[in-house]
């Protein structure tokens, strides 16, 4: 790749990633509103659990997997947890 774009992919996937963290955000605001407590706190767990095990395998098997997309999942379920007080270990 060249230097520009390089350049230009380095600008501009962190702001990527910062419009997906923030829909995702959104899309658990809105579990929330729209169904049980339980089924909120299954979903965040689920989540969680579900992509620390991608993570964990995806280093593991030395995979080429965008941990970039892992953790910003990981951040956004662990920050909607934290707010709810929703303990996911």
């Amino acid at each position: 790749m060249t230097k520009v774009k390089t350049m230009f992919v380095e600008a501009v996937i962190p702001a990527i990633k910062a419009v997906g963290k923030a829909e995702m955000e959104m899309v658990l605001s809105v579990i929330k509103e729209k169904h049980t407590p339980e089924v909120y706190q299954n979903t965040l767990r689920g989540l969680y659990s579900n992509f620390s095990i991608l993570k964990l395998a995806s280093l593991k098997t030395k995979s080429r997997i965008d941990d970039g997309l892992i953790n910003l999942v990981l951040e956004a379920v662990e920050e909607s947890a934290d707010a709810s007080d929703v303990v996911l270990l």
